[in-house]
C-alpha cells in the first residue's frame, strides 16, 4: 500500500533549448459533421527555423490537429530539424492552441516536445522531454523550448519559461507489470496496472492506472498510460507519456528518473479548466517499483 503521508512535493528544473519560428505554406480544416461540431485540420509548414544555443536550424513541420467543439486545436506535429552542420533531428509536439478571447487572429500554443536523433553530439536529445510556450499572431508562431527534469536542488527558473501551478502530487505502485522482451535482450513492450492517489491540489484523489511502456536497448523507457483520479469533485481522465531515464547520480533508493505531459478530461464544473491544461510531471521511480511524481499545469 502506498504510504498516504509521504506526499512532498517535487520541483522543476527547466533549461532554455531554443525559440521555434514558424507559419503554414497550407492549412485544411474539414468539418465532416457540421460546422458547430469537430474537424480535423492539416497543415505543412513554410521553411521555418529553430534557434538555440544547444540547437539551431532549419524546421520543416507537418500537422495534424483535431479541432474540437469548444474552438481549441488539439496540436499533432512531426517535423524535421536540420542544423547548419548537417545534423538531422526529428521532432514530435503536441498540445493545445487556444484562441485568445476578443482578438481575431491570435492564439496560445503549449506544447510538449520529444526528439529523435543519431547525431553523437546530440545524443543528449533523446533522453529530453521539452515544454513549449508560445503564441501564433496572424499565421505567423513563435514557441520557446524548455528542457523539464525533475530536481531537489534550487528552482530558479529560465528567463521567459512558463508558469507551473502545481496540479497535485501522486505516489502509485504496481500490482501488476509484465513485460515481454521482444529481441531476446532489453528491448521490448510492458504492461502494467497501478494503484495510489494524487494529494494537494486540483487532481486530488484515488488513482488507478494502466500502463504500456516500451524499453530501448540503451535502458531508455518510453511511457504511455491512461489512468483514472477518482476525487471528491467528479472522475478524471490523465493521458500521459514520457521518459524514464537513469539519473547520472541517483540519490538514495532512485532508480529513474520520470518527466511526463500529461492532459485530463474531466464533467466536473469545477474543474473544467483541465479541459484545457496541458500539464508537466516530473519524479522519480523508487526501489522496489513506487512512482512519486508532481504535476503542474503550463502557462504563460
Amino acid at each position: 500500500m502506498v504510504d498516504p503521508i509521504q506526499v512532498e512535493t517535487i520541483s522543476v528544473r527547466l533549461t532554455r533549448l531554443f525559440e521555434g519560428h514558424w507559419s503554414y505554406e497550407e492549412f485544411t480544416k474539414l468539418m465532416p459533421f457540421g460546422l458547430g461540431s469537430e474537424g480535423q485540420a492539416f497543415a505543412f509548414s513554410t521553411d521555418s527555423r529553430i534557434e538555440g544555443e544547444r540547437l539551431s536550424g532549419s524546421y520543416r513541420m507537418v500537422q495534424y490537429p483535431r479541432w474540437r467543439a469548444d474552438g481549441i486545436y488539439l496540436a499533432d506535429a512531426h517535423g524535421l530539424v536540420e542544423t547548419d552542420l548537417g545534423q538531422q533531428v526529428i521532432t514530435k509536439a503536441a498540445g493545445y492552441v487556444i484562441p485568445v478571447p476578443d482578438t481575431k487572429d491570435r492564439w496560445t500554443i503549449t506544447h510538449w516536445m520529444r526528439f529523435w536523433t543519431s547525431a553523437p553530439d546530440l545524443a543528449w536529445l533523446n533522453e529530453t522531454l521539452a515544454v513549449g510556450l508560445g503564441s501564433m499572431v496572424r499565421g505567423e508562431a513563435r514557441v520557446r523550448y524548455f528542457a523539464a527534469s525533475p530536481t531537489t536542488g534550487p528552482t530558479d527558473l529560465a528567463e521567459g519559461a512558463p508558469k507551473l501551478s502545481l496540479l497535485g502530487t501522486a505516489r502509485w505502485e504496481y500490482p501488476e507489470y509484465e513485460a515481454v522482451r521482444v529481441f531476446g535482450d532489453r528491448e521490448g513492450v510492458g504492461f502494467a496496472s497501478s494503484t495510489g492517489e494524487v494529494r494537494g491540489g486540483p487532481l486530488e484523489g484515488a488513482w488507478r492506472g494502466w500502463h504500456y511502456p516500451t524499453y530501448l536497448r540503451n535502458g531508455l523507457y518510453q511511457l504511455d498510460a491512461h489512468v483514472t483520479i477518482d476525487g471528491p469533485h467528479g472522475l478524471i481522465l490523465n493521458r500521459h507519456a514520457g521518459l524514464a531515464t537513469r539519473p547520472a547520480q541517483p540519490p538514495g533508493d532512485v532508480l529513474y528518473d520520470v518527466v511526463q505531459h500529461a492532459t485530463f478530461v474531466t464533467e466536473a464544473p469545477g474543474l473544467a479548466a483541465l479541459n484545457r491544461t496541458l500539464a508537466l510531471g516530473v519524479g522519480y521511480v523508487h526501489e522496489p517499483g513506487l512512482v512519486h511524481l508532481s504535476y503542474y499545469g503550463v502557462s504563460g
